[in-house]
């Protein structure tokens, strides 16, 4: 396992990312970084690329160019270190109802990068 040198501040990073559905340009050039211990939010209109920016983050979609990584781990190599690095759940997937305040705590925190 190879992870790539990270700023010791980051532990995403997206460079130049771009990504199309056919000729509909959906990400273009789309550049940041999320620091270690903050919060980040991602907010746009319907249809600014907010979920595909989140696939592609969490590798279920491939970008078709640019460079994207988390954790360390390239997300078009390293798809499977990425996988284990992450926690991902989508926003009607709560189990909010199921699990105590410190048990929903709890299970949030075992990922290293949650989105």
């Amino acid at each position: 396992m190879t992870r790539r040198d990270l700023s010791d501040t980051s532990n995403v990073e997206v460079l130049n990312l771009h990504k199309s559905f056919k000729n509909h340009k959906v990400l273009n050039n789309v550049s940041f970084s999320i620091k270690k211990g903050s919060i980040f939010a991602l907010l746009g209109q319907n249809g600014a690329g907010k979920t595909t920016i989140i696939k592609i983050l969490s590798t279920l979609l491939a970008p078709d160019g640019g460079q994207v990584n988390v954790c360390g781990f390239d997300v078009k190599t390293q798809g499977r270190h990425v996988r284990r690095s992450i926690g991902l759940t989508g926003q009607y997937a709560s189990v909010d109802d199921l699990l105590s305040p410190i048990s929903g705590n709890t299970y949030a925190s075992r990922a290293s990068v949650a989105f």
